[in-house]
């Protein structure tokens, strides 16, 4: 992994590897990885859906010099486990984020967040304002383009075990073009594994393939925008230059109904941003976390 990031470009001076920290939550036992020094100020990371911690590698490596960086495996993802009775809707995943902190006995932390974890870490941040120092929002919102969400939903639809990496490579290579093909390497054994019978598949829940548009089905969700206008912490909303996923419209329209949020767009960067360009997302971050 640090040869990866030495190759991309990424400034860290933190070479030791992240710990692995295990906790129950909700009868299941969730995994979480942890960078940097336990003495240090905290961010705790929380990836994309169908992602795992490892999505944040690069991010973690580059910020742990002044931070600890705890990124979670969500519920269903990476090496967490996964819900019997598919309780995948985000009141879950807040449940879970909740019992990390406890768990971790966390006070005033920054949270980051990425697409559906971008949405569960703004759920969380409007009921616990008190213990977050900031909010990092990364493209996602209340409204999202239609088009994006249904790539993503062909995406995670397609046949999930194949015959070998190399072909997981080339799915993601059309998938997401703002990736070079040595960075999908890089990182590709982190987010699928070997079955019994010899292929590959995804390290997370299938039934969240096959429930993508189901996952809050019996969820009561109050307004987003109301959730947004709950959050008095200060945020920091990341949209993706080249995303298809966060209109530019729904973007301003987060900024104005929250109490202290800014936005900021990362041009060289589709909806992954962190993985997309981590060398601006990374400077983006710190300055804003160390402003």
């Amino acid at each position: 992994m640090l040869d990866n990031a030495t190759k991309a470009g990424i400034n860290f001076s933190n070479n030791n590897p992240p710990k692995d920290i295990w906790f129950e939550s909700d009868g299941l036992k969730l995994h979480a990885l942890d960078w940097g020094n336990e003495n240090d100020p905290v961010c705790i990371l929380l990836h994309g859906f169908a992602q795992t911690a490892h999505s944040w590698d690069f991010i973690s490596l580059s910020i742990s010099h002044k931070y600890r960086v705890i990124v979670l495996d969500q519920r269903g993802h990476g090496d967490s486990d996964w819900d019997k009775e598919k309780r995948y809707s985000t009141e879950y995943f807040v449940k879970d984020i909740n019992n990390l902190v406890k768990t971790q006995n966390l006070k005033n932390f920054n949270l980051i967040g990425l697409s559906m974890g971008g949405r569960n870490s703004y759920y969380y941040a409007s009921g616990n304002n008190n213990i977050i120092n900031k909010l990092v929002i990364v493209d996602t919102g209340p409204e999202t383009i239609k088009k994006g969400s249904s790539n993503i939903r062909n995406f995670v639809q397609m046949n999930d075990e194949l015959d070998s990496i190399e072909e997981f490579v080339e799915r993601i290579k059309k998938y997401n073009p703002h990736r070079t093909e040595e960075h999908i390497r890089g990182n590709i054994l982190n987010n699928i594994k070997q079955l019994e019978n010899g292929k590959w598949t995804w390290k997370y829940d299938s039934f969240l393939r096959s429930g993508f548009n189901n996952r809050n089905a019996h969820q009561k969700d109050e307004d987003q925008w109301e959730i947004l206008k709950k959050i008095k912490t200060p945020t920091l909303i990341v949209k993706g230059g080249k995303s298809d996923i966060l209109a530019e419209s729904t973007l301003k329209k987060m900024s104005d109904v929250m109490t202290d949020a800014k936005s900021v767009t990362v041009e060289e960067a589709g909806h992954l941003v962190p993985g997309d360009n981590p060398i601006e997302f990374s400077k983006i971050l710190l300055d804003f976390l160390e402003a």
